[in-house]
């Protein structure tokens, strides 16, 4: 029996999910929690084998969260569950150390594959996300959380997170303006965003500041 739960904000996924897994006999869902806390406390009394776990968390980053498990319960695997591509956050969650990721577009026979090979002790990414890593990415490393960020675009992200507006950015880092324009866009269409709201968002999910 693998015995699994879900950290997810939104009421509507948890009742789907303890719905499809309560049909399965090899998968029991123990819980299924809104808040980072809730789990927490319930893994004090309870043993499980596998966290899955929303990328967009609304109280605790999901790569803050991945890392912690990790930490106090080494034992526990980890899935992240999100409709953002891997480019965007995988190198960030494989070196906090989840196992994988399922996309909410999969099938659910891809998704009980997945939870299978997790438990196993195998990890669940696609071939191309595994052939970027090997020919780029040290996961032992100490992070860099996002390995396809250039320095600079880091150091104007850093900055707008800030509050600063793109006249001084380009001013502390000596550039024209519209180069810190170019940097902005280019930030957005790497992390998948429209806005600069999203922007802040998304920089905190993944870690990046």
């Amino acid at each position: 029996m693998i015995q699994i739960v879900l950290l997810d904000p939104h009421p509507v996924v948890q009742k789907g999910f303890k719905t499809f897994f309560n049909k399965k006999d090899h998968i029991k869902v123990l819980g299924t929690f809104s808040k980072t806390q809730q789990l927490f406390d319930f893994l004090q009394k309870n043993t499980i084998d596998i966290v899955i776990i929303e990328m967009e968390l609304k109280d605790v980053s999901a790569v803050q969260t991945v890392r912690k498990l990790k930490l106090l319960y080494p034992n526990i695997s980890t899935l992240i569950f999100t409709s953002l591509r891997e480019s965007v956050y995988g190198i960030s969650i494989l070196k906090a150390g989840s196992k994988g990721f399922l996309s909410k577009e999969i099938s659910r026979e891809t998704m009980i594959d997945a939870i299978e090979k997790v438990h196993h002790k195998g990890y669940h990414i696609t071939s191309n996300f595994a052939n970027q890593i090997n020919k780029n990415v040290d996961l032992h490393r100490p992070r860099n959380a996002y390995g396809t960020l250039s320095s600079r675009e880091i150091e104007v992200l850093k900055y707008l997170i800030e509050g600063k507006r793109n006249v001084e950015i380009a001013a502390t880092l000596k550039i024209h303006q519209k180069t810190v324009n170019t940097y902005k866009s280019r930030l957005m269409k790497k992390l998948e965003v429209t806005n600069s709201a999203d922007l802040y968002q998304q920089a905190f999910n993944l870690e990046l500041i």
